[in-house]
């Protein structure tokens, strides 16, 4: 109808089809809006909560019941039978799975206790049942490391059994990281009865991180003293000998009166010092940060300052992380780096609610360490939390900024423009893999120099 009414003031100009075309595109586009919120508008939302009644299984139950009941009473006896029938149904689903869970009793534990983030752990639950009959229908229901809900089989009267299953969990924290349950529905699902779950052995998941191969020449670590080591080979003291090239030297490094006598690369090798001292930092306020859960650039940040602090970790030198008015000092060997790891997986982001946040009083939460004593520190943060920077930060000697960018945003830029020190900006979409974007810029600054 809306087409033949248009073809009747039809148009030879192409500049007025063209308004033509337009004026009925925005025609049909209103009328189908219009339609839609027609359609769609609650007229009586009173009546909501019957609705939701009506599509609970006890509705249908309770309207074949009163029909069985009016029918027995008005037309035949004999549907007293489907009356009792649907009865029991009822009783049935609604009070066995209550007297089914009471003797029942659960504990979980992990066959592992660390784990990093994409790593396979084990889980194992063993169920008690006191009674002298079979359970069926049995589930643990909570966050077993990303799983919602794992079913399991049935139990045996008066026995004990064990179910395990593999679990990879995705984000970092203490597993299981809400409160677990024991939930059955048999016979007939009308309701869930649901017993708590003991854990007798949670699970340490770690940040993933990513090996360093090359890191910032050491000239930039700020030592703690002015010795250096004749038998440790470095890059900051004096020149001890030349090496052939190696993939992840800086170019500053080449020798090239020896590599254009030998005609190949050739670098040279330096002492190094007795203790170098490099600190990391990263923003832990939720407000200044994108997305949630394991792809947000708040873990991300923290995936990407472990990756740093266990490459100069490894190589001996004093490191700190920080993470607003917190710092955790890493102690060497394998033992200093696990105790590391497990603060980071026992981390969590304050909130405005908490009342050692600054937030809770006006101010920002976890505000991160402006002072140094001279240490090379390294910020991870994100674009909106460089933004929110201010500009009279004191950090005393060198510093370098690695930004998370959401492609979706590109903002920052500004704020980088002013911000002392050099800018690794990760322009990167937070579904994809950050630390294989983060290791290839990282290996590319560090060629640079």
């Amino acid at each position: 109808m809306i087409v033949r009414i248009c073809k009747v003031f039809a148009f030879s100009d192409p500049l007025l089809v063209l308004a033509q075309d337009r004026l009925m595109q925005r025609l049909v586009n209103q009328l189908t809006r219009t339609g839609i919120a027609a359609l769609t508008y609650d007229f009586c939302p009173w009546a909501n909560r019957f609705v939701y009644w009506m599509k609970q299984p006890i509705a249908a139950l309770s309207l074949a019941m009163a029909a069985a009941l009016a029918l027995a009473i008005f037309v035949r006896p004999v549907a007293l039978v489907a009356f009792a029938a649907i009865l029991v149904v009822v009783l049935l689903g609604y009070l066995w799975p209550w007297v089914a869970v009471r003797g029942l009793a659960a504990r979980l534990r992990f066959t592992q206790t660390r784990v990093a983030e994409g790593e396979e752990a084990r889980a194992i639950v063993r169920v008690t049942n006191t009674w002298p009959w079979p359970v069926w229908g049995l589930a643990v229901e909570g966050d077993v490391g990303g799983e919602a809900s794992v079913a399991l089989a049935q139990v045996p009267g008066w026995s004990t059994a064990e179910f395990g299953w593999p679990v990879t969990p995705r984000c970092r924290g203490v597993h299981p990281r809400q409160p677990l349950r024991l939930v059955t529905g048999f016979p007939f699902g009308l309701r869930l009865a649901a017993r708590p779950v003991e854990v007798e052995r949670r699970l340490l998941v770690w940040p993933r991180t990513v090996s360093l191969d090359t890191l910032l020449d050491a000239a930039e670590t700020r030592p703690s003293d002015e010795f250096f080591s004749a038998v440790r080979v470095g890059e900051s003291g004096d020149i001890a000998g030349t090496r052939p090239f190696r993939h992840g030297d800086s170019l500053r490094r080449v020798h090239w009166a020896q590599t254009a006598r030998t005609g190949a690369m050739v670098v040279t090798e330096r002492q190094a010092p007795v203790l170098s001292a490099v600190r990391v930092v990263f923003d832990p306020d939720l407000a200044l940060h994108e997305g949630d859960g394991p792809g947000s650039t708040l873990e991300w940040s923290i995936r990407i300052a472990a990756s740093i602090c266990a490459a100069y970790q490894r190589q001996q030198a004093a490191v700190e992380c920080c993470h607003g008015h917190e710092t955790i000092r890493i102690a060497h060997g394998d033992v200093g780096l696990r105790g590391f790891l497990d603060a980071l997986a026992r981390f969590t982001p304050p909130t405005a609610a908490d009342p050692l946040c600054p937030a809770s009083s006006g101010g920002r939460c976890g505000s991160i360490h402006d002072r140094n004593c001279g240490a090379f520190q390294i910020t991870v943060t994100s674009a909106r939390a460089l933004a929110h920077r201010v500009e009279h930060r004191q950090v005393h000697g060198e510093q370098l900024f690695v930004v998370i960018d959401s492609q979706s945003t590109g903002g920052g830029g500004a704020a980088a423009a002013r911000v002392p020190g050099r800018v690794l900006r990760l322009e990167v979409d937070l579904h994809d893999d950050v630390l294989a974007v983060f290791q290839r810029r990282w290996r590319s600054l560090c060629r640079e120099g």
